[in-house]
């Protein structure tokens, strides 16, 4: 009988362990998404893709590739 009941225990907390934990998640990603909405998640995101990425790799090795194009793009 004992061994039931510490088995029922053992169950009903892992499940309320579970519960707790997807909760959590739920909220962080809640609070990630109304974050990266807000004005500082969108500088964030932009700060992100300036300083990392391909992008900044790409404008790196083509400099002077960009450099002409704006400068022959920049009469329109």
């Amino acid at each position: 009988m004992a061994d039931n009941r510490t088995s029922y225990h053992r169950q009903y907390y892992r499940k309320q362990v579970i519960t707790s934990q997807r909760n959590t998640i739920k909220n962080l990603r809640e609070d990630k998404k109304k974050f990266m909405d807000s004005p500082e998640g969108i500088a964030y995101k932009k700060r992100l893709m300036k300083e990392s990425g391909y992008q900044a790799e790409y404008r790196e090795r083509n400099k002077e590739k960009i450099r002409k194009y704006q400068k022959e793009y920049a009469k329109f």
